[in-house]
């Protein structure tokens, strides 16, 4: 009878709930409730909805209302333990035009919205932002103005381990192009590890044709190989500068997970030198998904608008090679001297990286690599950027100007191989020559790194994700260029 009593009392509250609702006399939210339509709804579209939209990396779509109610606990679960937004960097250093993060205050609105009840308020939703239908990440929405498609489809397999390597293909521009954003793509979330791009010169004695891909490899088109009909003798006194004459550096940036279009900050543009460079270098990492799977990459291009004319200053890229590991001093060999490498001759990225670091021990929780660079000229830094696999732990990147005086340009705390940033300065930081920025990585191969596919085994260096990387870099311009204004990769 109990039981009996207790089913109707709630079988009434449930119809007298519904009829609240189907008539619209629910009391409303509290005055001090934010609501979806007031305040959560912009932030989630501006700061989330990069990602979480259709035709992006983000598992959810959070759009609309409907859309995001339905995820309010996770929602407010991730921003609470600062897990998302993804901004690794920690507040304390730098300012960084591409700071996506919530202020504690933001913050503190998600949760208030949730544990409010979700209220939607009264109003008009947010306005979405137009978007790419082809899933561009432009924040305007655009898609580019020029878009540069890989030639051939690649096919990588379903099982086995796909080496780094090269392909060159035609640039298609005659000219320099003044640009404020670009885009690479890899075609294949799953099975892409990293692209990275640079504009080359065919140097003398080289040409680009049909061979393997690399040793054993698969045979295609667009790989560059020894020219057997190259003369010496013939060849033209004013050939095309190399890139490392002329100093290109990223082309037309990278793909590495996490990353969309980078894009300019306001009042700069950055310079594709069509005039110099007749090729782009892909350099492509695949790995394998368990299941066959294809990728063909594509670069979109974004113009600059405006009546700025002439060539802007060119950034260049300070690579901060490692010095000491664990306190101990690394002795460089010499470099070879340009005569002595072979014509065209372009490094693998990954193969033979970090050649003076010993592998990291098993169950070592807190290994330590310091690396340093040293600018020659006054110069503007930019940027900075950092790449490691599933042990790195936490990276800072350290300015000293010869006066003596330091600063922290960056600290991540917190490194995750999943979101890997270039951090944009919101303002270019003067460094006076001979300063110098010395970058300081901890690597974690303990059990207590819940990523780490075999704390038992040694870690090696090298491109595969099971192995790790020390590569770093920090990009500047020349003050006698006006650097603190335009960049030109």
């Amino acid at each position: 009878m109990i039981r009996k009593i207790l089913s109707a009392a709630a079988t009434a509250t449930c119809v007298v709930g519904l009829g609240l609702a189907l008539t619209g006399a629910s009391a409303g939210p509290p005055d001090d409730v934010p609501t979806y339509n007031g305040q959560v709804g912009a932030l989630l579209i501006e700061n989330c909805a990069s990602c979480h939209r259709p035709n992006q990396i983000g598992p959810m779509s959070l759009l609309s209302y409907q859309e995001a109610r339905r995820w309010a606990h996770a929602i407010k679960s991730k921003v609470v333990s600062r897990e998302m937004p993804p901004w690794p960097a920690d507040p304390s250093y730098g300012r960084f035009s591409n700071d996506i993060s919530l202020s504690d205050e933001e913050i503190a609105t998600i949760v208030a919205w949730v544990d409010g009840g979700v209220p939607e308020g009264e109003g008009d939703s947010p306005a979405v932002p137009q978007y790419s239908a082809d899933g561009w990440s432009h924040p305007s929405g655009r898609d580019p103005d020029i878009v540069l498609r890989f030639p051939i489809e690649w096919q990588i397999p379903a099982e086995g381990e796909t080496p780094n390597f090269n392909l060159v293909t035609p640039l298609g521009l005659d000219e320099g192009v003044r640009v404020e954003a670009t885009e690479v793509r890899p075609g294949n979330l799953a099975a892409t590890h990293h692209i990275t791009t640079r504009l080359i010169n065919i140097p003398p004695g080289m040409q680009v044709a049909t061979a393997p891909a690399w040793p054993g490899g698969p045979v295609v088109d667009y790989v560059m190989v020894p020219d057997p009909d190259f003369d010496p003798a013939s060849a033209p006194a004013n050939a095309p500068p190399s890139s490392e004459e002329q100093g290109a550096s990223e082309g037309f940036g990278a793909y590495i997970p996490g990353v969309g279009a980078r894009v300019t900050p306001e009042g700069r543009s950055r310079y594709i030198r069509g005039d110099l460079f007749t090729h782009i270098l892909w350099n492509l990492h695949y790995q394998a998904t368990g299941l066959p799977e294809s990728a063909r990459p594509e670069i979109g291009i974004w113009l600059a608008s405006g009546d700025d004319e002439g060539v802007p200053s060119r950034e260049r890229g300070l690579g901060l090679n490692e010095v000491t590991s664990e306190g101990k001093q690394l002795i460089a060999p010499p470099p070879r001297p340009r005569e002595a490498r072979a014509p065209g001759e372009f490094t693998q990225v990954g193969q033979g990286l970090n050649p003076l670091l010993d592998p990291i021990p098993p169950h070592d929780a807190d290994w330590t690599v310091t690396g340093i660079g040293a600018l020659q000229n006054d110069a503007y830094i930019q940027s900075l950027f950092v790449h490691a696999h599933l042990r790195g732990k936490d990276f800072t990147f350290l300015l000293t100007r010869p006066d003596g005086t330091e600063e922290i340009l960056l600290r991540v705390p917190e490194y995750r191989f999943d979101w890997q940033y270039t951090y944009e300065l919101a303002e270019p930081i003067f460094a006076p020559a001979g300063s110098t920025v010395k970058m300081i990585a901890r690597y974690d191969n303990s059990r207590e790194n819940r990523l780490n596919p075999a704390p038992h085994k040694e870690t090696y260096w090298s491109e595969q994700s099971w192995d790790d990387m020390f590569l770093t870099t920090v990009n500047y311009t020349l003050a006698s260029e006006g650097g603190a204004r335009a960049v030109s990769p």
